[in-house]
């Protein structure tokens, strides 16, 4: 189906989060006579790379500060972030459907990303989904007057071009966070999720970046902030290890972490999402995520926990082990849960029949499935329902604040992942209260 992209573009830059690329889009300048909702309550319906050189405050390649947490200044956090515990979904501009506001706390709304990101400012271009704009996923406070709705700004590798260059210019902070503060206001959005993958790191060497990052990152915080008062969210996407941020600084001014405690391996050799360390995978887990960063500073009840909607198969597998390839000839690698059910009912992938035949595997020790064969690879490590309501219910007996996925648009059209999660979490059908 053809999806229009709104595109708005405002005098000032603003910052950046997650996975896909964006399309092109009309240039859309808020009319100057229109004054925007400005009031500080925000929409009053009661929302991996390898260490490197990284000079910021207590930072770096060791996961931050490891000194206890200390209580944030007093004004400087969001006065109402939402209900609790959050059941947060990363939205993009990809989804043609509005989201199931019932099973739904928090949304963070994507993409927004800087108009120049070699040069960071410029302004912020937003893509909307024709589908469900931000403006119609904010109107579905009317279903759930508590939901809070963000945008989520940046992404991974290219897509996080603009922060570094912004974060160490004075006069280019300013104009950020003016420009967020317009862009929040003018669509009565209740915050912003700020998704810089990472401070001083270049990832998948696209992402300009410089050892200062981190301390510029806490400049910008600050200002950020003071900007939008104590009636916006600000919240952060952290790596699974908790690196590349001085907790103890910035936990002044974000309201809580959302831990991407996704990525953490693929097949043949890793799980994507283990709860915990298994005999199978040696690789990072839930636990050792969560501990890094009560270590770094960032307390477990303002740790928001990373659920994927997308399994991870072998990245670059020999011609002997590509089995996810679709009808196109297109090769599987990130795989939505949706793509996945076909598999186990049916054999088929992307509407290809699989040149072998796969079966789930439950690894009770990590408490996560896998797709193997009879010899017992693991070819697609993937999250499902049980996994899901099993991360649930961890985040809800273990003093987690909540949990959120990457994406809406990787479940099943019936919500087969997300009724898990909020089942988990909630121990009922829906979050309204």
């Amino acid at each position: 189906m053809k999806r229009l992209f709104i595109t708005i573009l405002l005098a000032l830059p603003l910052v950046a989060v997650s996975c896909t690329k964006g399309g092109q889009g009309m240039v859309i300048t808020p009319p100057s006579n229109t004054k925007p909702n400005t009031g500080d309550n925000g929409g009053n319906n009661n929302g991996g790379n390898n260490g490197g050189n990284n000079s910021g405050n207590n930072s770096g390649n060791n996961g931050g500060n490891t000194t206890p947490e200390t209580p944030p200044t007093p004004g400087t956090l969001c006065t109402d972030i939402g209900q609790t515990p959050i059941v947060l979904a990363y939205f993009t501009e990809y989804t043609e459907t509005l989201p199931e506001v019932t099973l739904l706390t928090h949304i963070n709304y994507a993409h927004g990303r800087f108009k120049n990101p070699k040069t960071g400012d410029g302004g912020i271009v937003i893509t909307e989904s024709s589908k469900a704009p931000i403006s119609k996923v904010v109107a579905l406070k009317s279903v759930n007057p508590k939901l809070k709705v963000m945008l989520m700004i940046g992404g991974w590798g290219g897509h996080a071009d603009g922060f570094s260059m912004m974060a160490r210019d004075a006069a280019k902070r300013t104009e950020f966070c003016k420009s967020v503060k317009q862009l929040l206001d003018f669509h009565k959005l209740d915050g912003v999720d700020i998704d810089w993958e990472y401070p001083t790191q270049s990832a998948d060497n696209e992402t300009g970046c410089d050892p200062s990052d981190t301390q510029n990152f806490n400049l910008l915080l600050k200002e950020l902030r003071e900007t939008l008062g104590t009636g916006k969210i600000i919240s952060f996407a952290s790596k699974s290890d908790a690196k590349y941020v001085d907790w103890k600084t910035a936990l002044n001014y974000l309201d809580y972490v959302n831990v991407m405690t996704y990525d953490m391996g693929a097949a043949p050799d890793g799980h994507n999402s283990p709860l915990h360390k298994g005999e199978r995978f040696k690789h990072r887990s839930w636990d050792e995520s969560i501990d890094a960063h009560v270590k770094g500073g960032v307390p477990r009840n303002r740790q928001v926990m990373g659920v994927p909607f997308y399994g991870k198969a072998e990245k670059n597998p020999s011609d002997a082990n590509k089995v996810f390839v679709d009808s196109k000839g297109k090769l599987g690698y990130s795989i939505k849960y949706r793509d996945i059910v076909p598999v186990l009912e049916s054999g088929k992938y992307g509407g290809a029949t699989l040149n072998r035949k796969l079966h789930r595997v439950w690894d009770a020790r990590s408490m996560v499935p896998f797709l193997s064969d009879d010899a017992g690879r693991n070819y697609l490590s993937y999250d499902d329902p049980e996994s899901v309501e099993a991360k649930g219910l961890y985040v809800k007996n273990n003093g987690m604040l909540g949990a959120m996925f990457w994406e809406y648009r990787g479940d099943t059209d019936k919500h087969d992942l997300l009724k898990a999660l909020v089942k988990g979490v909630y121990g009922k059908e829906t979050v309204l209260q």
